[in-house]
């Protein structure tokens, strides 16, 4: 039985739809008007079926990796692309966007994320309450349309991503990967779940399956660098997990980080390995063959592991960004801006990994950056990752999955490569890239209108003017933090 994450995503889409016109109303701008005058402030609930949205004289990057489309016309029917080309026409009533100027994009896709984690430690109950319900409207706001999100308990993910699909909590589309599997002492088992043995591990897959989630996260490492300060998944347990998986359709997601752990990864058929490789790949070691032939994509996730040291280099000296104050609530930032902070920070997160967490990213970042190349230049693909929430430092979710596409530029990807791996990468990546990642025909109608080209400058991907998701077009700022 092959599980299709698609198959839920369609039978919400049109509540989904509804929910979006009614809950957001399109504003008054200038960009936008009608076939039959000027926009509405409040147009009222149109039929998501026959609603149509056309974005005139625009240049499309369709997110293939092909050549940009430029002064098309993009005509937008309910949640789909009817049509790209030039000179289209609309219906009476239409609502029309000026495109002149500007880029039209697939929305991102970020494929490790963790929305139930607050970025810091140091919150008192409320506070992570307001930060946690915040984050799916701050990956919006950074043009992140879809996530998968990769370890969360059922309970607390599964009904966010039916009330996601149900028109009932704005968010990106959600991907849920459910609990992940962990061994008693392993890494990750401080968030509770983990598992006595292989047969514990069993009954958990099966739950799972009945569960309906979008695939396993298995938790493979034995912690940060070689010092082994967790507990490795024993080999019985791994292989448990993916009989279960192979049986019922479920691709496997794989938390690795060094070579070791790479090659067990790969051994199970693992379709992405959901972290970077911090270990150098010696001469005659077969593991880039060996991932391109099993058609294993990587997810870096570099920025999590720069961000142990400092945010992205675009939020400032002083966190000052207008983009980062408009993702976060003040009060975080204004905690994140103390030095003494962010030292307890750094302290509580070295404790829970049982070493010296910093001077490991430190040294490791360099090796980081020079497996992307290399894997890159060997034909491997990528895909965008952030590990968005995780405690380490300035992780912060929405923020950091542009700056993740900053550093694959730096590592060597054209910037068309880096906006293909943040969107039809991660489309394949979770099994929906026949729906979404690419801005085709046909597809549902999750896009960026930016007002730069990122492909003069990856950082023109912050450029967003429009976000437009399951075919309705949303200002930027409805998704900023309110206080």
């Amino acid at each position: 039985m092959i599980r299709n994450p698609v198959t839920r995503r369609l039978t919400h889409a049109a509540l989904a739809v509804a929910f979006w016109l009614t809950a957001f109303p399109a504003a008054g701008a200038t960009t936008e008007t009608s076939q039959s005058g000027p926009a509405q402030a409040h147009p009222g609930k149109a039929d998501p079926r026959t609603e149509t949205v056309l974005i005139r004289n625009t240049t499309v990057i369709d997110g293939t990796g092909a050549a940009p489309q430029p002064g098309v016309d993009l005509l937008i029917r309910g949640d789909r692309i009817e049509a790209i080309g030039e000179s289209l026409q609309a219906s009476e009533g239409a609502r029309i966007l000026d495109g002149t100027g500007k880029f039209v994009v697939p929305g991102l896709i970020d494929t490790h994320v963790h929305l139930q984690f607050p970025i810091v430690f140091q919150l008192s109950p409320e506070e992570k309450t307001v930060v946690v319900d915040h984050t799916p409207k701050a990956f919006l706001y950074n043009g992140v349309t879809t996530v998968l999100n990769v370890s969360a308990a059922n309970e607390w993910i599964l009904p966010r991503r039916e009330a996601q699909r149900n028109g009932e909590l704005v968010a990106p589309t959600i991907y849920a990967l459910g609990e992940s599997f962990k061994p008693v002492d392993g890494w990750g088992s401080r968030h509770g779940g983990a598992l006595e043995d292989a047969a514990a591990a069993r009954r958990m897959a099966l739950e799972l399956v009945d569960a309906d989630v979008d695939g396993f996260k298995l938790i493979i490492e034995d912690g940060l660098g070689s010092q082994g300060t967790h507990v490795e998944m024993p080999d019985d347990m791994l292989q448990a997990i993916a009989e279960v998986a192979s049986e019922n359709g479920m691709p496997l997601y794989s938390h690795a980080i060094n070579l070791h752990e790479y090659h067990r990864a790969v051994d199970i058929g693992s379709r992405a390995i959901i972290h970077g490789l911090e270990d150098p790949i010696p001469e005659g070691d077969t593991l880039i063959e060996e991932l391109i032939e099993g058609g294993i994509t990587v997810v870096p996730t570099a920025s999590l592991f720069e961000s142990f040291l400092h945010p992205d280099p675009a939020a400032g000296l002083e966190l000052q960004d207008p983009v980062l104050e408009k993702t976060l609530p003040g009060f975080l930032l204004q905690r994140m801006r103390d030095p003494d902070y962010m030292a307890e920070e750094k302290r509580l997160f070295s404790q829970a990994s049982n070493m010296d967490a910093y001077t490991w990213a430190e040294s490791r970042l360099p090796v980081f950056r020079e497996n992307i190349t290399r894997l890159h230049e060997a034909g491997v693909k990528l895909a965008v990752g952030t590990d968005g929430g995780g405690t380490v430092g300035y992780n912060y979710q929405g923020y950091n999955t542009p700056w993740e596409l900053k550093i694959l530029v730096e590592c060597g990807l054209t910037p068309m490569e880096a906006l293909v791996a943040a969107t039809r990468n991660g489309a394949e990546v979770i099994g929906i890239d026949n729906e979404v990642g690419t801005v085709e025909t046909g597809k549902l109608a999750d896009l960026l209108i930016l007002t730069a080209n990122p492909l003069d400058d990856i950082e023109n991907i912050r450029r967003i003017e429009w976000i437009i998701q399951q075919g309705q077009p949303h200002p930027r700022d409805e998704f900023a933090f309110q206080p």
